[in-house]
C-alpha cells in the first residue's frame, strides 16, 4: 500500500525477537524496555497511548507485559502483528 508507514510483520517480529532475547527482569522491566523501544526509538505509539495501554493490560487478568506487547503489535498490523 502506497504511503503506509506502519512497520511490516517481519519488522514487528524481529523487534520482539530482539526484545525477548535481551529484556530480562520481569514485567516491570519489560515495560521500561517497551517504552524505550516503541515510544522513544521507533515512535510506533505516543506516550499517552502507551500509558493507557499499560494500565489496561495491568487491569486484565494474565501476563500484563505479554498483553502489552501483543497489543502494540496488533495496533501496527492487526492480527498478523499480534
Amino acid at each position: 500500500m502506497l504511503g503506509d508507514d506502519r512497520p511490516g510483520v517481519l519488522k514487528i517480529f524481529l523487534t520482539f525477537l530482539r526484545l525477548g532475547a535481551t529484556a530480562f527482569g520481569g514485567p516491570v522491566a519489560h515495560f521500561g524496555y517497551f517504552r524505550i523501544e516503541f515510544v522513544d526509538r521507533l515512535r510506533w505509539i505516543d506516550e499517552r497511548s502507551y500509558a493507557d495501554l499499560v494500565s489496561l493490560c495491568q487491569f486484565l487478568p494474565g501476563p500484563s507485559s505479554s498483553q502489552t506487547g501483543i497489543a502494540i503489535g496488533m495496533m501496527q498490523r492487526g492480527w498478523a502483528g499480534g
